[in-house]
């Protein structure tokens, strides 16, 4: 069964499957903007592979991936809030990697000094 016709969207069905992906999460963005937090787990977990991804080459153990995984959760609910509407679902992935990025950077500063110089 495919994505579409969960949604119960006669037109989405007539697109592929990377297409149709794209539309339910431009959709979820625009929900998870208004405050819908099912809309803004679905871009979380649609955006998944991306933060495994970008946690593993930051990390080796599974308790710091998973971490890094939460803070990067954390750096796609800021992108979701700062995102402007109207544009792809694929272009929000780009926008929302340097929000991704500084919070997974962020979490692995930790320490006296890093309280000590700000970070």
């Amino acid at each position: 069964m495919n994505i579409a016709a969960l949604n119960g969207n006669k037109h989405e069905q007539t697109l592929s499957g990377p297409a149709a992906r794209m539309r339910v999460l431009e959709r979820d963005l625009v929900a998870a903007k208004r405050g819908d937090w099912e809309a803004k787990h679905r871009v979380e977990r649609a955006l998944m592979p991306l933060l495994t991804t970008m946690a593993k080459k930051r990390a080796s153990n599974n308790a710091a991936i998973n971490a890094l995984i939460d803070r990067g959760k954390e750096g796609i609910a800021i992108a979701i809030k700062k995102f402007k509407g109207g544009t792809s679902g694929d272009r929000f992935q780009i926008f929302a990697l340097p929000f991704i990025e500084s919070r997974m950077d962020k979490s692995e500063r930790t320490g006296f000094l890093a309280r000590l110089f700000g970070g």
